[in-house]
Parts: C-alpha cells; structure tokens; sequence
C-alpha cells in the first residue's frame, strides 16, 4: 500500500497549487491508502508523521510530493528507513520548483501537480527494494591547482593526516595571489601571507608536489578514481638547483615575463618568482633553442635539456579543483587599449610591487613622470555583448586598493576612478572606501564609451559623464588602468569534460546546490574550490579551500564507502557482443578475458545507463530506473486529462534537472504542460521508449542533457535515429 504525502512549504505551494483537490484526486487511485497534507514536511512533526503513518498503516510504499529532490531526498529516504523501509521504495516528487514556482495560473498548477503525483505513485508501484554495497576506498586525495585555494585545501587535508597529490601546470605553486603587491582591505603584503604557506606545501611529507603537470585523463569513480597525469619536462632538476643564477646569465633568449604580466621579460631559463616553490629554475621549452650552455655552466649539474615529458597514474578517493581564473583579453578592453599608456590592473599590481617598492616614481615610456591616473572598471564585465553578463566582484575593492596604495606613495598623483555602480560588500571594504574618498581619490559614476590617444602626442583623452552630478568629465591623464573582467581559467572546460562534471552558463563549475552544497560538484567525489566556481575574493577562496577539505574527509572517512545500488545490472544472458563497453563514457564495463562475458566495476559505473540501450540482447538494465518504472511514471503523467497538448520531458539528473530547478528558483516561467521526468541520464533511453512515450499520448518528447558530455553525444544519435524512425513510420519527426 502507497501513503502519499504533500508538502504546501509554507506557502511556496499551497498559495499556488489547491493541495486538498491535489488530495481528493489522488486518493481515488488505486493502492493508496492515505493522503497527507503537511505545512512543513521536512520539519521534525513532518517526518514523524510519516513514520507514524507507514508504522500505523502498514504502508509499504511512500511518496513525497515536495520540493526538489536534490534538495531534500536524502532527508526523507532517512524517514522511511527509520520507518523500517527499504530507502528505495521511496519516490520524492517535484511540485514546488518544477510547478508551483513556474506557474502562475493556480489551474493550471493544480492539474500539473495531479499529473506528477499520479506519475509519481506508477513508479512507487513498480519499485523494488535496493541494498547498498561496502567497499573500501582510496584515502589518498588529489587536488588540481595551485593557487590559495588549492594550497589551502592540499594544507588542510595534510594536516588532517591524508596524503595529497597537488598539481600545478605552472612551474611554482602560487597562483594569483603571488602576483599581487598587497591584499585588501587590510593592505597587508601578499607574498608574506602567501610564502609560508607555499613553504608548507614544500615541506609537508603529506603532499606530492607536481609542477608543469596537467591531468590527461580520470577513469574509476567516486573513491578510487583513476587518475592519469602528464608531467611536462622542467629541465632543472629541483634538488640540486642552486639558485645561483648563472644559467640565466648565459641564456640569449629573451620573451615576456607572464609573472609579470608581459610588463618585463625572462630568459628561457628563469626563476618563476623569488619565493617560487619548488625553488629552483625551469626551462621553457617552447622558447628555449636548446643551445647548450646552461648545462655548461650549471656548477650542481642540475640542467637537462633532453628531459622527456613522462606520465604518472595516481589513485585518489576524491577530487578537488581549484584552477583558477583568468582575465578577460578581448571585447570591450580591446575598445580601451589604445597604447603602452592604457594597461590593466594587474600590470599595475606589478608596477607597485617593482617600482613603487623599490621607491622609484612611476614614468612612461618617454620617461615622464605620470601624474595623473584613471581607473576605467567594469571593462568587459556586466557587458554580454561585449565580455561577460556577471559582475566580476572584486574589481571595486581591488581598484580602490591600488589607488590608495598609489595616493600614498606618490601623494601627488591625482586619481580618477570611473564605476558602473561600486560594490564594497565585505568587513572592512566600506572603510576602505571611505578612506579612499578621504584622501581626494575621485569617483566618477560613468563609464567612458572609449580611450582616444592624440596621433601626435599619443596622449590619452576620456569624456564620460557623472550620473550623479549630470556633469561631462573630460580628462587627460598620463596612465588609464583597465579592470578587466575574470573569467574562467582557459583549460577549466576540457578538464570539467575529462572529470565529467558540469558547467555553469557562466563557464565556472557548476555547485550541487547553491546553498547547501556550494562547494560540491554534480559528481559524487569531485569538489571545487575558490575562483574555479566563480569571483571571489581571497578570504571567499580560503573558506571554500577549507570547505572542500571538510567535505573530502567526511566523503573518505574510514576508509570504506557505501556504494549506490543505481548500477548497471546483468538480467539476462550476455552473448559478449561488447557494445556495452564501447558506449559506457566512465570505462566502467569490460569482458572477462577467460568468459567473454561483461563485467561492471560498480565503483567506476556511475549510473548514467548508456550500456542499457545498446546491449542488442536487452540482457542489461539500470536498478532503480527500469523501462518497466520509468513507462509507468510517464503513463501516470499522461493520464491526467488536460486541454492542452503535453509535453514529456526526460531530463539527466546531473545537469539538465537541476537547471530546472534553477529556473524554479529563479521564478522562470514555462508552459505547465511539460512534465519532467526525471532520470539519471537520457542516454538510458532507447527509441523504442521514445516511441512508447508518444503512443500513450504525448504529444511532443523534450531530452535535456548537458550537450558536452558523452551522455549528451549519445542523445543526440538517438534523437536521430528516433526522428528516423518516425518518418518511417509516417509521423511527424519535429515530435
């Protein structure tokens, strides 16, 4: 028997959706025993009556009918557990962001909400009960970057006594942080928070350090990731680098410095930075001629140019990335960047750190003492058409501190800052505005259109106009400083596709939750950490840092984990014809050498259900999402009358369903006539199911997938091979 249970969240779906018609249809279907209402149902009387109620009623099935299931499943499979019932005889059900958020029309929402329960109770009639499975895992873990955030995070875990493989495509760990001259909004110096740490990392047993290394490719899963890693060659061997310099000496090629941000060049044989860790010189071979005569001089024998690129294989248990961020190089700073006088903020970070340190002026290229400055922000942030839709957060503050760092150094210079809107938000950031206003620093509330240079002179010119005074400022100052917009970190999309983990619109990591689970990705295991997920500011990445650290002992634990039963499955006959294995995008399937026969590493497989559809035996299914359960759901979606035509959506629980959920949050609305199935990933779908869905009455099938994974690619095929199906058929192929 069914209990079915509907939560009105206080509002967020009993103001939109009537609950007691939901009630009233739903209890006439057959196998329900009772229908509850509750006003919270997550709260501690929620979850006591449902026990109460499977206990009193001896109900051997529970539906929920609430918000997201990302947001609260686990919570209620914990009920029906303590209830003594198998977790998986449960069904939670969507009708908050998926319905009540999404439609304004109280009807409309009401007949949704029918549909997706009555859909809901066909699958709970269907299921089975499920064991979870024990097997030890790596407590090694593996963290990608290494900036703060991934230093902080790789210390933590240390230090916590698990062992850290921390790799850093550059030369030394250090990351941003270590370009920068002081940190806001205490002005403390950057190198000297940064460079014990950097040290630690050098020191700690706990950690292997991998420099100019890249992860090439993730196999396994959750707890026992396979992870591959290709370590390009250094050229100096770091444990008999002296640091004496003379190789750097001799060599003749001279490139620009990209630690200092193009502003001063390097040899092709160099230090990083003074406090790099490894501390010792490396080759850039792209550059280098392979001349010779650093070996020649290298008194320690450290330097080999004929070092070959090599690759490492390391098994970890979890996985945390922290890659950074880079700066928008294109669209709208391009209007702005006229000449050598017009550079960015990050130049001129360099700039304090180099000269002002150093106690020297600031001066052109002519050698004419600068004096006056302007600050152009929001270059390319805020501008869809011209660079990114987000605010980029930090360029208010840093902006700000790079003034004041100037006005006191260099009391003379007059400064202009041009702002959109100015965001301080954090303790400490207002003061330093306000100290900022106090020292006569001048903040325009405009934006130039552009940045004119004089033909002759090369002098620059800005006309913007001052929102707040309705005045038209025209400058000529000496040195415009552009704040670019952040951006992903160039190779953070093909490592998202290798760890097969979801991307954000804005090309960050997308987070599980945005709330209650910011630092986790949508794979069990991998979790991300600081700018890799979006802005922040140094303090924001060492709590993620630390955040993810916590999350990654907690999923280590023991030493063991409780694998989902929502694997693949062997039910029939397998005749060794290994599409199976072709297909599976996390080589989780292989054949037995001796049998033929397939073999499925339920730590590798993840559950997706590619291999179902293309086993030509049908010998395999996916536990919890049979045909059998998921046509159920769709002919209970489908049986509620409607005027309208209906849609049937099957959306992949990884990316697709959780953006729904956004837009729910978001208060997006969509037509009510699509109803969402949920599944683990519509590559689990076979034509056939596609063509049963349209014959028990849909009128039109919707497949969300994220397009970028292998899940996405075998979608597409089978859209496809459905569209062709249908003509064949005689039918409209649009459905």
């Amino acid at each position: 028997m069914i209990g079915v249970f509907i939560c009105e969240c206080g509002g967020n779906i009993g103001d939109v959706v009537d609950v007691n018609e939901v009630k009233e249809s739903i209890q006439k279907i057959p196998d329900v025993k009772t229908v509850r209402i509750e006003r919270f149902l997550c709260s501690k009387l929620g979850v006591k009556r449902i026990i109460d109620s499977v206990k009193k009623l001896d109900l051997d099935r529970v539906v929920v009918a609430s918000c997201s299931p990302h947001m609260h499943e686990e919570t209620f499979r914990e009920t029906v557990v303590e209830a003594g019932l198998n977790p998986y005889l449960l069904v939670h059900t969507n009708i908050r962001e998926q319905d009540s958020w999404v439609t304004k029309d109280k009807r409309k929402a009401t007949e949704k909400a029918i549909a997706i329960i009555t859909g809901a109770v066909n699958r709970a009639r269907k299921l089975q009960p499920l064991k979870e499975t024990r097997v030890e895992i790596s407590k090694d873990a593996m963290v990608i970057g290494g900036g703060i955030a991934g230093i902080t995070a790789a210390l933590q875990l240390a230090n916590s006594g698990y062992h850290v493989v921390l790799v850093e495509k550059k030369p030394s760990v250090g990351g941003r942080m270590a370009q920068l001259s002081k940190v806001f909004p205490t002005l403390d110096c950057a190198p000297c928070i940064l460079s014990p740490r950097m040290a630690d990392v050098d020191k700690s047993s706990n950690i292997t350090l991998l420099t100019n290394s890249e992860v090439k490719e993730v196999s396994g899963g959750p707890g026992n990731f396979e992870v591959k890693v290709r370590i390009k060659p250094r050229g100096v061997d770091p444990e008999k680098c002296l640091r004496c310099g003379k190789c750097e000496k001799v060599c003749e090629v001279e490139v620009p410095d990209e630690y200092e941000a193009g502003l001063y060049t390097r040899k092709a044989i160099h230090l990083p930075f003074a406090q790099a860790v490894p501390a010792a010189y490396a080759i850039d071979f792209e550059n280098c001629t392979r001349c010779g005569k650093c070996m020649e001089v290298c008194p320690a024998q450290a330097i080999n140019i004929n070092e070959e690129e090599r690759e490492e294989t390391y098994r970890v248990g979890a996985i945390i990335v922290t890659t950074g961020y880079d700066l928008l190089d294109r669209g709208e700073i391009e209007r702005y960047k006229v000449n050598e006088s017009t550079i960015t903020s990050l130049q001129l970070e360099r700039l304090i750190e180099n000269e002002l340190a150093a106690g020297k002026v600031l001066k052109n290229k002519q050698g004419k003492r600068i004096k006056e400055v302007a600050f152009i922000l929001c270059v390319g942030s805020r501008n869809p058409h011209k660079g990114v839709p987000y605010c980029s957060k930090v360029c208010c503050p840093y902006s700000v501190k790079e003034a004041i760092l100037l006005k006191k150094t260099l009391p003379y210079l007059r400064i202009w800052i041009y702002y959109t809107d100015i965001r301080m938000s954090g303790r400490g950031y207002e003061e330093l505005y306000r100290q900022a206003r106090e020292m006569n620093i001048n903040f325009i509330h405009g934006k130039p259109a552009e940045v004119t240079a004089d033909p002759q002179t090369g002098k620059l010119q800005l006309i913007a106009e001052d929102i707040d005074t309705g005045k038209v400022i025209k400058n000529s100052p000496d040195l415009v400083v552009l704040c670019p917009a952040i951006i992903p970190s160039g190779d953070l999309h093909d490592l998202a596709g290798r760890l097969n983990i979801a991307i954000g619109e804005d090309g960050f990591i997308a987070e599980k939750h945005p709330k209650l689970s910011p630092v986790s990705t949508m794979r069990e295991g991998i979790y991300a950490a600081g700018t890799a997920l979006g802005p922040k500011d140094i303090r924001e990445s060492v709590v993620d840092a630390r955040s993810t650290a916590a999350k990654v002992i907690e999923f280590l634990g023991e030493g063991y984990k409780d694998i989902s039963p929502i694997k693949a499955q062997l039910v029939g006959e397998c005749h060794g014809a290994g599409e199976c294995v072709k297909v599976c995008p996390y080589n989780a399937i292989t054949l037995n050498e001796t049998t033929g026969k397939a073999e499925i590493n339920i730590l590798a497989c993840n559950g997706c259900g590619a291999c179902i559809p293309a086993c030509p035996y049908n010998a395999l299914q996916l536990a919890h999402y049979t045909k059998e359960q998921i046509m159920e759901e769709v002919k209970g979606l489908l049986s509620v009358p409607s005027e309208d035509v209906k849609i049937v959506g099957f959306f992949g629980d990884s990316t697709a369903y959780p953006a729904a959920d956004a837009a729910g949050v978001a208060r997006l609305n969509y037509p009510p006539n699509l109803l969402i199935v949920r599944v683990p990933s519509t590559a689990l779908l076979d034509t056939d199911t596609l063509i049963e869905t349209l014959n028990m009455g849909a009128d039109g099938i919707m497949l969300c997938e994220n397009g970028d994974t292998k899940e996405g690619e075998i979608t597409e095929q089978r859209v496809k091979e459905t569209q062709t199906k249908l003509e064949e058929m005689g039918l409209e192929k649009e459905r």
